[in-house]
């Protein structure tokens, strides 16, 4: 039996090794928009339905056939060019005009007095963020378990959207499970998550996971017009049988979702000794990542070494997704904030995410 199990493993070693052309492949197939398929209110459906950003008016420069120069004459006397800047003072520009501004929310009157002191502690670490995300930037990760590459995941920034009046970034990721684990159990994963560009905070997440055994719907639509997350459910089993579910809550007005967190780890300035306090609402719950900047090191990664900072977050949630323990995150340690590797603590072992592309 030993013999048969020892050979059982070097099989499974062997077949784990998964092309990242393959998977870019499988996805480029089925990487449409998709949305959750739930029983939800229409009226809130329509409120946080995903539109185009709308386009800036055309100027007469724009509207000039191509080729033929036309003259604009200034109603304000000749324009003035601003003396050159070096490349420190534009980025620090740029940073100035795009950190959010301070907002004081309104509360309902029947909104917690405890959510209020959460507001209140996490408007510091908002305070600190600024945006630095770039568009179509793909980042891919190898997951693996007990030495076994046993999925792939693919991060995005899809650029922007508008929900509810308000401009937000579209992040996006892909989860799928190596070819040689689907025949155990398969899994097809699309995260969707959107955040206000002015404060990053979440407006709208979805979760669509495609198994073998059961097919989950999960949308969390986030208003900060009345403080609350509304949540619906769907879990459809092999053997036919549909769960429904949905929730309402009350929520931090400063606060984002499972998936966006890692993106708002990336404008935060993540000195060492950093301690963050960061809301994150799930399934109609609210938990806190206490999270710690532990320090800087560097990473041997399938890209080479790369200097990296480690932040180290903990959680009490009873959730299903998200278990109480602890995470690492390694993030590269420049301006862009790559995430590099992560890292889930489980019953058995632990769960990493290792970087092989971006």
């Amino acid at each position: 039996m030993k013999n048969v199990l020892f050979a059982v493993l070097i099989f499974l070693n062997a077949c784990s090794s998964w092309k990242q052309g393959d998977f870019q492949k499988s996805i480029d197939k089925s990487d449409q928009e998709v949305q959750p398929e739930v029983d939800a209110d229409k009226s809130l459906l329509k409120k946080f339905e995903i539109q185009s950003v709308q386009e800036k008016p055309k100027t007469e420069l724009d509207k000039a056939p191509q080729g033929k120069a036309i003259s604009v004459r200034p109603k304000l006397g000749p324009i003035k060019m601003p003396a050159r800047l070096d490349q420190k003072k534009k980025d620090a520009a740029v940073k100035q005009v795009e950190a959010p501004k301070e907002i004081k929310p309104e509360f309902p009157k029947d909104y917690p007095e405890n959510l209020k002191a959460v507001n209140q502690a996490a408007s510091k670490v908002w305070a600190v963020y600024s945006p630095n995300h770039i568009v179509d930037q793909k980042i891919y990760l190898d997951i693996h378990y007990l030495g076994m590459t046993v999925g792939k995941i693919m991060f995005t920034n899809k650029g922007k959207k508008m929900i509810n009046g308000k401009e937000a970034w579209h992040f996006h990721a892909r989860f799928k499970s190596a070819p040689f684990y689907s025949n155990i159990y398969e899994l097809d994963d699309t995260v969707d998550t959107y955040v206000t560009t002015d404060q990053f905070l979440s407006t709208r997440y979805s979760l669509i996971q495609r198994e073998s055994k059961q097919d989950i719907d999960d949308l969390q639509l986030h208003d900060r017009d009345q403080l609350k997350t509304f949540w619906f459910f769907k879990q459809k089993k092999s053997n036919g049988d549909i769960k429904n579910k949905q929730d309402e809550n009350f929520i931090p007005y400063f606060s984002v979702d499972p998936f966006s967190v890692v993106f708002f780890y990336q404008g935060l300035p993540l000195k060492d000794g950093d301690v963050y306090e960061i809301p994150l609402v799930n399934k109609g719950k609210i938990l806190f990542f206490h999270s710690t900047v532990e320090g800087r090191e560097t990473l041997a990664t399938a890209k080479g070494k790369r200097q990296a900072v480690r932040v180290h977050a903990t959680t009490q949630y009873s959730g299903e997704h998200l278990k109480s323990g602890d995470l690492y995150f390694w993030f590269s340690d420049d301006e862009q904030r790559i995430l590099l590797k992560a890292r889930a603590k489980i019953k058995i072992g632990s769960v990493t995410a290792d970087i092989v592309d971006d």
